[in-house]
């Protein structure tokens, strides 16, 4: 899937790893490095605690030291094998898709993370705008379609899945549009996102699809927002329940 505007089209799209180099998982991670509350030259973002990682913008809360020999049974990697791949914009190794509220996140700075996947872009304009797109209901759509299923509402995604990833082109979109989307980050950076199985109802998933709409002239995306919300696989209820178990019917 290329970049750029067609006339069958409108809305450019490309696998992510046309946008930027995916850096390290959890087990380059665990080789290269251990985490401490010191600051040191290497920050990363631990953990993905739903109840604490609840918006767009992410701060820093660990740091890394260099490990000085390989853990047993190991191989050491070095830091110059793996912070030159750190970057600003992190995305979800792993989701629990009932109590998820983000599923891309932004630092400001250049981090490392033992359950976030960083994708190093050209600029933070780029990072911005894709982090809009991931938490979107297109670009959770497209997650969940992409996913691999792991047990119950937990769903993973190997870093050659995520490479392939369509994610919007933002190398095809007119400076205007990316000012817009700069823009729209910034106010909703602060805003706290509600569970994914809530987000029909959240103001803030609600003004990042309309604000996308708006920028990128797609169509009013409730429908499908509601549609995502009572998805078993979001809700993790059933949609229509086995005989005699009405009371867990969930209605669109």
């Amino acid at each position: 899937m290329g970049g750029g505007y067609n006339q069958h089209s409108p809305l450019p799209l490309c696998p992510l790893q046309e946008l930027g180099r995916i850096g390290p998982d959890r087990r380059d991670i665990l080789d290269g490095f251990t985490t401490t509350e010191s600051i040191t030259a290497y920050p990363m973002i631990e953990g993905h605690n739903t109840e604490h990682r609840k918006g767009l913008a992410a701060g820093i809360n660990k740091y890394l030291a260099p490990l000085v020999e390989a853990r047993q049974g190991r191989r050491l990697k070095s830091v110059e094998q793996l912070w030159p791949r750190a970057g600003r914009l992190l995305i979800a190794e792993r989701l629990r898709l009932n109590t998820t509220r983000v599923l891309a996140i932004c630092a400001d700075r250049p981090v490392l993370s033992n359950v976030w996947y960083p994708v190093k872009t050209e600029n933070t304009d780029y990072d911005q705008a894709l982090a809009l797109w991931l938490n979107s209901s297109p670009g959770i759509l497209t997650r969940l379609a992409n996913r691999t299923s792991t047990e119950g509402a937990w769903v993973a995604m190997k870093k050659g899945e995520l490479a392939k990833l369509p994610v919007l082109d933002v190398r095809a979109l007119p400076p205007a549009q990316l000012t817009a989307l700069s823009s729209l980050y910034h106010q909703l950076a602060g805003q706290e996102f509600q569970r994914l199985p809530e987000m029909a109802e959240c103001p803030a998933r609600a003004a990042l699809d309309d604000g996308l709409s708006a920028i990128l002239s797609l169509p009013d995306l409730r429908p499908l927002r509601r549609m995502l919300a009572s998805e078993p696989v979001v809700s993790n209820r059933r949609l229509w329940p086995p005989p005699g178990r009405a009371s867990d019917v969930q209605l669109p």
